[in-house]
């Protein structure tokens, strides 16, 4: 069929170009991934999972920090379990800080303690014990 017989080009410069309508033929969903998180959301589960969401590395300069207690709460801690050691990586804990009154001779075993943390336990009579780090 030659392109000037063709139904499209008798219609061209008509309002709907022979689709009824203005609305009929108009498709609904939107462009692109618009209504993703919409009407669209069900086929985001299926056929992209991972479309949203984190995904790669972290920003530089953004590492975790560790879980910290001060002293004081330690000194409590260990009246009330009537103990004289206390392993923070027991209590998901890393760095010991240096808030608070001590006034019992506690062995405290963290991986971290401030300098005044540990010049508060020494002079309370107790030990501030690190595990060996090993440098690469």
């Amino acid at each position: 069929m030659a392109r000037k017989d063709r139904k499209i080009m008798k219609k061209r410069g008509t309002r709907t170009c022979g689709k009824g309508r203005k609305g009929s033929r108009r498709k609904n969903s939107g462009r692109g991934m618009a209504g993703s998180h919409k009407h669209k959301y069900s086929w985001i589960l299926k056929y992209e999972p991972d479309h949203f969401g984190r995904k790669g590395m972290a920003q530089p300069g953004r590492a975790a920090k560790p879980k910290t207690v001060n002293i004081g709460y330690l000194n409590q801690y260990a009246e009330k379990q009537q103990i004289k050691e206390i392993d923070l990586s027991k209590l998901g804990l890393e760095k010991v800080l240096g808030g608070g009154k001590i006034d019992k001779a506690l062995t405290i075993k963290a991986t971290y303690f401030t300098e005044k943390a540990k010049q508060k336990i020494e002079a309370a009579g107790g030990k501030a014990i690190q595990p060996k780090t090993v440098t690469a």
